[in-house]
């Protein structure tokens, strides 16, 4: 055999090694996914990378990273919690003022409540005070906004009462999505109602007197963990997300549920697994985020059948396990270092030791 044809053998030999050798090392965790959504390409698109064994029994967490129509893309992670794989496991609304960024969240979660493995935003705020619902332990901390001047403070022109949708765990342990309205201080009892009602921004046409608990189908809501936001983004696995924005009156909110932005989301599946999501945006590596409908198309193919978006945008955020922070805010900019907005609500997951 002549020297050019030794060589050839033996770069080939070490070629076909190297491969066997990768695809070996592959971590048995990991694994590469495609789907079609509704707003992607129309191709498989999405590469997924997912961790069981870093977390508890009964918690997935899965980076994501979707190619979308006009050549953007969208990257993030999502995290299903299955509580009947896992007693231990519980799903905890933190409240708190002063505001605290949710690595802190986690770092100073009460050891009464477990260990928590995972954190993400809750519900809408301004300046210091969260003006979404926020109930722990069946306390109402926090009540959902009764009345907002439309379309702002500098421009009024009415007052707007929004019926705006909530999650909560019940005390059986179930999880729900609902559209809520507190209109009592006094009480801070919320009621449920079978809508966001007569308000509609998209038409401007809004009630023009607060719902009442005598409301037609409306009855007191008694969940013990549960936090506000909107707009819901699933009712029944079908994709509401842009009606009940409008319903919910939240395009003068700043949510701008037709830009891809960072977002926030929170839904159940038909067998009562928690899907939680956070995805980057505004270039965030490399990420424009999700409209609210891509969004609601992501949860559904979760598996999630009712869900509600949460707080966007820069306080899109989500900590995993030993309190290292997943994504990356939006906050952080071109800078090195990682920058999360203080909120007043988080969501937690611990889990209790033995």
């Amino acid at each position: 055999m002549n020297r050019r044809l030794i060589t050839t053998f033996y770069l080939i030999a070490a070629f076909t090694f190297l491969n066997v050798s990768q695809a070996c090392d592959k971590s048995p965790n990991s694994n590469s996914g495609t789907e079609e959504e509704e707003g992607g390409n129309g191709e498989e698109n999405t590469e997924e990378e997912v961790w069981t064994g870093d977390y508890p029994k009964g918690v997935e967490v899965t980076e994501f990273s979707e190619n979308l129509s006009g050549g953007d893309v969208c990257h993030g992670y999502a995290a299903v919690i299955d509580f009947s794989e896992n007693s231990d496991l519980r799903f905890n609304i933190h409240y708190g003022i002063p505001k605290k960024e949710p690595s802190t969240i986690y770092e100073e979660f009460p050891s009464s409540k477990g260990k928590a493995c995972l954190v993400i935003n809750g519900g809408y705020f301004s300046g210091t005070t969260s003006v979404s619902v926020a109930i722990t332990d069946g306390t109402v901390k926090c009540i959902s906004s009764q009345s907002i001047n439309w379309p702002s403070d500098e421009n009024y022109q009415q007052t707007v009462y929004p019926v705006r949708s909530a999650f909560g765990q019940m005390e059986d342990g179930t999880f729900e999505t609902q559209w809520v309205y507190c209109p009592s201080t006094l009480s801070k009892w919320h009621y449920v109602y079978p809508s966001p009602l007569d308000n509609d921004e998209k038409t401007e046409t809004f009630m023009t007197t607060p719902p009442t608990e005598d409301y037609e189908g409306a009855y007191h809501w008694t969940p013990q963990e549960a936090i506000g936001g909107g707009p819901r983004l699933l009712q029944d696995g079908k994709n509401v997300a842009m009606e009940n924005y409008w319903k919910e009156v939240l395009n003068s909110g700043g949510t701008a549920g037709s830009t891809r932005s960072p977002r926030t989301a929170i839904g159940v599946t038909s067998d009562n697994r928690l899907v939680l999501l956070v995805c980057d945006g505004r270039g965030m590596n490399d990420s424009s985020g999700y409209t609210l409908s891509e969004l609601a198309e992501k949860l559904k193919s979760l598996g999630a059948v009712d869900a509600i978006n949460l707080d966007g945008g820069g306080s899109s955020c989500m900590v995993g396990k030993d309190g290292a922070v997943l994504n990356r805010p939006s906050d952080s900019g071109t800078g090195t270092e990682i920058v999360e907005r203080k909120v007043p609500t988080a969501i937690v997951i611990s889990e209790l030791s033995e």
